[in-house]
């Protein structure tokens, strides 16, 4: 568990799985995912891992921080990178939650996880996020084309 001033950030639990999927599909957060697989299968394969984080202010889920490896990370093997997706409720964006939830959960890998790098995948189109990720500290690496024919630009924090 991660808590900061205003927020709690805690393992999704198999309770949770109605509210992520809500959050999940909610079509403000759905449209910059680029996600291929339904919410359903997501949330299962995040209840897996030690690194992935309901976001709550006052008890209420308002997003999620999910840390995880993949095809991408995993070829950097010589390296222990992460690659995150995070996201917050519509209504609960602009008032710098999502800076203090990703910056307390970076750092949690940073020093809990040993992370030697954490990478953000973000659409091409979504420049508030990017515009986020340079806030951060997230500098610019690469681009792939995602399986839905979308160009995603990497980031990279370290």
């Amino acid at each position: 568990m991660i808590i900061t001033d205003r927020l709690v950030l805690r393992r999704w639990t198999q309770d949770d799985s109605d509210v992520f999927i809500s959050l999940a599909d909610d079509p403000s957060i759905a449209k910059w995912t680029g996600r291929s697989i339904p919410s359903s299968e997501l949330f299962n394969y995040y209840l897996s891992l030690d690194t992935s984080f309901a976001v709550q202010s006052d008890e209420k889920v308002i997003g999620n921080i999910s840390f995880f490896r993949n095809s991408t990370t995993s070829a950097l093997n010589r390296l222990n990178v992460y690659e995150a997706a995070f996201y917050l409720l519509p209504e609960y964006q602009g008032f710098g939650y999502a800076s203090e939830a990703f910056g307390a959960a970076c750092n949690y890998m940073f020093k809990g996880f040993l992370a030697d790098a954490v990478i953000v995948g973000i659409l091409k189109e979504n420049i508030r996020a990017k515009e986020f990720i340079h806030k951060a500290g997230g500098r610019f690496c690469f681009e792939r084309e995602t399986g839905n024919r979308e160009t995603e630009d990497f980031y990279v924090l370290i």
